[in-house]
């Protein structure tokens, strides 16, 4: 995996991960897409994955490339991708074997939540620095073009 992804977490393929066909169910692999995404927002933003994280998924998005076997270690590379008013992108990249070959690639998005409100809330400017810093660029999310 390049550096592309600076997070990365690692997850050991369970038998119960199997489906009847031998490989991990696709709702597995988008558990450890899950696994990957709070792990990064544990370690860089310091959110507890107990209790009210301060965020909701919105919406993901899975490309399934390649199976995965059993005896198998997933690395979960996770970055930020960009940053908007009340809501931020991530991309996943999901790779597997001696060979490192990829085998899924994810997308979602996140919006920070009030939960006391009930309600979406702007990105606060120390995350937008916290998660700037750790990517090593510019994080605005880029505007469509007119």
């Amino acid at each position: 995996m390049t550096d592309e992804f600076r997070h990365r977490t690692r997850v050991e393929v369970r038998f119960r991960d199997l489906d009847t066909f031998g490989h991990v169910n696709n709702a597995v692999t988008t558990s450890y897409v899950e696994h990957g995404r709070i792990r990064y927002l544990r370690d860089v933003l310091g959110f507890s994955p107990v209790g009210e994280m301060p965020m909701i998924l919105a919406m993901i998005q899975v490309d399934y490339v390649t199976p995965i076997f059993f005896g198998e270690s997933v690395d979960i590379g996770s970055r930020v991708d960009w940053i908007g008013t009340t809501s931020l992108g991530m991309s996943h990249r999901l790779t597997a074997g001696e060979d490192d070959h990829e085998v899924a690639r994810a997308t979602s998005v996140l919006v920070a939540y009030d939960y006391a409100e009930s309600r979406p809330m702007p990105v606060p400017p120390e995350w937008r620095t916290t998660l700037a810093t750790h990517e090593g660029r510019d994080l605005a999310r880029p505007q469509p073009a007119s």
